[in-house]
């Protein structure tokens, strides 16, 4: 009997070594939505619902006529509009001492209200033309065909071209952008006009 329970343990401990657990993959949980949009992962592709976990590797559609806000496990809440397609591609928060986070932002526009951490911490968004990184701020970002668009709230974004690796950083009430293949342009003031359109096109009731 002795023999058989150390056999069976032994053989409980190997098929647990050999679970994989997605503990550590957790990103977040859906905290509002409109509309439909559906969540992309493992070849499988569902509907989103209000509590739904999100995890790394996951790709968020959402439709022409959705809206889609997420609650990050580090605070961070990230808005989807319409016509939107974000993929989570790391996620991991140490309480409120560091993160590292990046999305792919295939499509759309999202605004990021980033939470702050005690130490240096990473929170980047990457496009096809551009790559915006921050720390804690509230921002905005679009991308669409050869080009992607930043406007800052609060904080300050820095924004690089993925073709030349330059760089620069964007203090609030302002915006700039990046084209295919060319550096990014200078800084400017938004209007609030500018403002008042991300800001409807993200809100959610």
């Amino acid at each position: 009997m002795l023999g058989r329970g150390i056999g069976l343990l032994a053989a409980f401990l190997l098929v647990s070594a050999a679970t994989p657990t997605f503990a550590a993959d957790e990103a977040g949980t859906v905290l509002a939505l409109t509309g439909e949009s559906f969540l992309a992962a493992g070849g499988q592709r569902a509907p989103l619902k209000i509590g739904d976990t999100v995890h790394v590797g996951d790709q968020l559609e959402v439709t022409d006529n959705a809206k889609v806000r997420l609650q990050m496990t580090d605070g961070s809440v990230v808005t989807a509009a319409a016509g939107t397609t974000l993929k989570i591609e790391a996620f991991v928060a140490n309480g409120s001492e560091n993160r590292t986070a990046k999305f792919s932002l295939l499509s759309g526009l999202l605004r990021a209200v980033v939470s702050k951490m005690s130490k240096p911490s990473q929170f980047e968004v990457d496009t096809a033309t551009g790559v915006a990184a921050v720390r804690s701020t509230d921002w905005f970002i679009r991308t669409d065909t050869g080009s992607t668009q930043v406007g800052v709230l609060k904080g300050v974004v820095s924004l690089a071209s993925r073709a030349t690796d330059r760089s620069v950083d964007i203090p609030a009430r302002w915006g700039a952008r990046v084209e295919a293949g060319k550096d990014p342009v200078p800084p400017r003031v938004w209007q609030k006009s500018e403002f008042a359109d991300v800001i409807n096109r993200t809100n959610l009731p």
